[in-house]
């Protein structure tokens, strides 16, 4: 994947994330209320998401979002 988009980009943080505080994809779907396949989805740059979803996984991975606005 040379050039991600930002949804790929957002999944393999989470993934990373997901992976440094020892979760399986199940663990995080039980913690974030959401379903296994969803999480895979969005790991893999796969789904499309709302804010209340990464807002879901953050607080469920024990994290901050950062939100940086750059110019493209």
């Amino acid at each position: 994947m040379s050039n991600p988009t930002h949804l790929q980009h957002i999944g393999i943080l989470i993934k990373k994330m997901r992976k440094f505080r020892e979760l399986t994809q199940q663990d995080l779907a039980d913690k974030s209320g959401l379903r296994v396949a969803t999480i895979s989805d969005i790991e893999s740059g796969k789904a499309n998401f709302e804010i209340n979803t990464l807002v879901r996984i953050s607080s469920a991975l024990n994290c901050f979002l950062d939100v940086t606005m750059t110019p493209a």
